[in-house]
């Protein structure tokens, strides 16, 4: 818990980190909303495609520069490190409050989106929120890992900001490098285009495994990495 209090401040002092909350969690908000008023019969489909391919993104690249300190993971915990701490076990330790955050912050606000914008041809309300839930806390981990995996490899904010775009491009996709991008799978839970015809159980079982191997690449290089 000592090693968890650095990034867990940096993502409560965050002003950007805020910034995105409030306008991520605004977007869709104001998206499912719009689809209540209209009483769209799929209202929460539409606002959870914007939720899943905007929203949550965004969001989560937001919080993992937030945990960092805007800077590589390695980096991230020297001054960790130079109080005692094991390069591994402080990587270890930003890895998984990050995945954290942004599990909890996607899965709340997925299930606020789809209440919100529940229409007559969506499933029972309920279910739906409790199954966007718990879709959008594994979604936000594994971007965490993923865009963490962007910050164990460059120091600046460029090694995350490639893997957004190479998450729009191939995530936005059907092929097989959709399949290593959590938008793909996000996708084919809430509803959308599966990629490679790949059933929702199948892109649940793929976001859990991306989930783990992300952030145990991510943590053991930034363990070996020179400060």
């Amino acid at each position: 818990m000592s090693l968890a209090a650095l990034p867990l401040l940096r993502l409560g002092r965050s002003r950007q980190a805020w910034l995105a909350l409030s306008g991520c969690s605004g977007l869709a908000l104001a998206s499912a909303l719009f689809q209540r008023r209209h009483a769209a019969v799929h209202g929460a489909d539409r606002a959870l495609d914007l939720y899943a391919s905007i929203a949550v993104p965004l969001l989560v690249y937001a919080l993992v520069a937030a945990a960092l300190g805007h800077d590589g993971l390695a980096r991230s915990g020297r001054s960790l490190v130079r109080l005692g701490a094991r390069p591994a076990r402080a990587a270890w330790t930003t890895v998984l409050v990050a995945m954290l955050a942004s599990g909890l912050v996607c899965g709340v606000l997925g299930a606020a989106t789809a209440a919100c914008a529940h229409g007559s041809g969506d499933p029972p309300v309920v279910r739906d929120a409790l199954e966007t839930l718990a879709f959008g806390a594994l979604a936000g981990a594994a971007y965490a890992s993923y865009f963490l995996v962007g910050a164990a490899l460059v120091a600046s904010f460029w090694g995350r900001a490639l893997l957004l775009l190479v998450d729009w491009m191939l995530g936005s996709t059907d092929g097989i490098g959709a399949l290593l991008t959590p938008r793909a799978h996000l996708r084919n839970l809430l509803g959308g285009d599966a990629p490679l015809d790949t059933t929702p159980w199948q892109s649940l079982v793929m976001l859990a495994l991306l989930a783990v191997i992300f952030a145990t690449w991510s943590a053991r290089r930034a363990a070996r990495a020179r400060l």
